[in-house]
């Protein structure tokens, strides 16, 4: 009888929850007899999670609260300070430079950090070195109890860049192999320095791996590509319900085209409720020529004082708010049911045009060839690039994006009400640059991802799929865990 291999799936994510459980990765790596689960997440204590995970040889664990001491913080401080001292991406570029043009504090603090990296690289210090003595320094009790009760051999993981990872810095320090699954597009190139060198990294795309070698200086050898898992749901569309269906179930006048405002997240866009404001009255003013109707989508990390400003719309006529999902006392705030993630497929597919600040969700909007348009105008007077959301879309990982010709940018109200206008009457415009966003950053949308990520863990931890998946690779002849690419796919 073959060894009993054990895998924590450390999740701390809603987002996370919806890459890696939700999708065909989990049962792809449960499909191995061999391999026992065991998922550890914030929500390990609520009994839906459980309900639909726990059994057999796979465990729910609530993750234990800890948090980044004084000394973490600080540690990785002087890692941010050391690695943006060499080759850091555009994006923050631009972040260090609207510092640097802002207050007199901002300047000095620049100034300071620039001035530590440089007394760093005269003593020879890396980020590794830090890296290591965070590890060497590190102590959770809580953490080590799981570890002692589970004895894991492997530890799965989706986010590089937090301070309190705490679950894959005791895997460092026991030397228990760890792989990262990006789940984040952005992450490469808008997060910094790793807080913790994993052994094997999967992303979505090329892209994402040269940022992660060039940036990071992690060995390419050890990046697997994979696609998104979570846009495998979109794959098989007959799932989803028509146009007429989906109007009646969400209330919206079947005679009218939908514009969907799809909020984004935390802090980026303060003023996006006034421009929702001010798309909507143009549109109840005739400036959009076909009769149409608004669904302002809320992001799960709207919410307090910011989520009040959205209360104005309720109950406005051909306008309708659409909550992101079941809420989650998580860190990004929501855990996506299945009906949560069918209702997201179903919007994106039924709305005429997708409208929204430098958000993920344009993607989900591509991946359906439906038009994007990017806000890059601020709503309450002109504002300096630095200091504008046109910035965003300069992003490393967005920029390709807009190069690509996959969204047109809107710097005012009246470009918005053009493109909205011109997508309306012809959403074709534009399906060549949206192909090519499809192809350089989605990977291969076939349904796949989710089970080549799956692939690649196993083979990552010396492992292969198990059951049927093994037999019908047997029978091709092929080994266990090669991963298809799109044009095997």
């Amino acid at each position: 009888m073959a060894q009993e291999t054990t895998l924590f799936i450390y999740l701390r994510l809603g987002s996370s929850h919806r890459a890696i459980l939700r999708s065909e990765l989990f049962p792809t790596l449960r499909s191995n007899p061999n391999l026992r689960l065991v998922i550890i997440s914030p929500l390990g204590d609520e009994a839906y999670l459980r309900g639909e995970f726990q059994s057999g040889n796979v465990f729910v664990e609530r993750l234990p609260k800890t948090r980044a001491d004084g000394l973490e913080r600080k540690l990785k401080k002087l890692k941010n300070y050391i690695w943006l001292s060499h080759n850091p991406p555009q994006t923050f570029r631009i972040r260090r430079e609207r510092t640097r043009r802002g207050r007199l504090s901002g300047r000095l603090r620049v100034l300071w950090e620039e001035s530590v990296a440089a007394f760093m690289s005269v003593l020879g210090i890396t980020e590794k070195s830090v890296g290591g003595w965070e590890i060497a320094l590190f102590r959770r009790r809580r953490i080590a109890r799981l570890f002692d009760r589970y004895r894991p051999d492997a530890v799965l993981f989706t986010k590089l860049h937090s301070t309190n990872i705490h679950v894959v810095k005791e895997a460092k320090k026991r030397n228990v192999e760890t792989v990262c699954f990006v789940e984040g597009w952005d992450n490469p190139t808008s997060k910094g320095p790793f807080s913790v060198e994993p052994d094997h990294i999967l992303v979505w795309n090329d892209c994402m791996k040269r940022e992660i070698v060039e940036h990071h200086g992690f060995p390419a050898e050890k990046i697997d590509v994979v696609g998104v898992p979570q846009f495998d749901f979109y794959y098989d569309r007959s799932k989803f319900c028509g146009r007429e269906e989906y109007f009646r179930k969400h209330g919206f006048d079947p005679a009218r085209k939908l514009i969907a405002y799809c909020v984004a997240g935390g802090t980026i866009a303060r003023t996006e409720p006034l421009i929702v404001d001010m798309l909507y009255r143009a549109m109840m003013e005739g400036q959009v020529k076909s009769p149409a109707q608004l669904l302002v989508r809320l992001h799960p990390t709207t919410h307090g004082d910011y989520l009040k400003q959205f209360d104005r719309f309720k109950g406005l006529p051909h306008l309708i708010l659409q909550p992101a999902g079941r809420v989650a006392k998580i860190q990004d705030g929501w855990d996506p049911s299945r009906d949560d993630m069918t209702r997201l497929a179903e919007t994106m597919i039924h709305s005429n045009v997708v409208v929204n600040v430098q958000s993920t969700i344009s993607l989900d909007a591509i991946a359906f060839d439906t038009p994007v348009i990017g806000i890059a105008f601020e709503g309450d007077g002109p504002h300096d690039y630095l200091d504008s959301y046109r910035r965003y879309y300069d992003y490393t990982h967005f920029n390709p994006v807009l190069r690509n010709g996959g969204l047109r940018l809107a710097g005012s109200l009246a470009e918005l009400i053009e493109h909205v206008n011109r997508y309306l009457d012809d959403p074709s415009l534009d399906a060549e640059g949206r192909a090519r966003v499809r192809k350089e950053q989605m990977y291969a949308l076939d349904g796949k991802s989710a089970r080549r990520a799956g692939e690649a863990v196993l083979k990552a931890i010396g492992l292969r799929p198990g059951g049927a998946e093994a037999q019908r690779r047997a029978d091709l002849g092929s080994a266990p865990a090669k991963l298809e690419s799109p044009s095997e796919a």
